[in-house]
């Protein structure tokens, strides 16, 4: 497994793993990023809030990720 790898495993394990202890079937892009940085896992642009999470989910690399029409990214619970 590369590092790049090892970082996405992380972050998609990191973001379920908080959905379910919040009990939350979804979270924003914004709101998650802020988990992310919060515990020094993904660290957030200061500029645009979300922006490093929503490229990877630009990618499809995040468990649970859907985009509404509005283009706004979400990431659901997967059981």
């Amino acid at each position: 497994m590369t590092n790049r790898e090892g970082n996405i495993s992380t972050i998609n394990s990191y973001l379920q793993q908080q959905l379910r202890r919040r009990g939350l079937d979804s979270v924003t892009a914004v709101d998650a990023a802020e988990w992310l940085d919060k515990a020094n896992i993904l660290k957030d642009s200061a500029h645009r809030p979300g922006l490093p999470l929503r490229n990877l989910l630009r990618e499809g690399v995040i468990l649970g990720q859907r985009q509404e029409l509005n283009s706004r990214w979400f990431i659901d619970r997967v059981e």
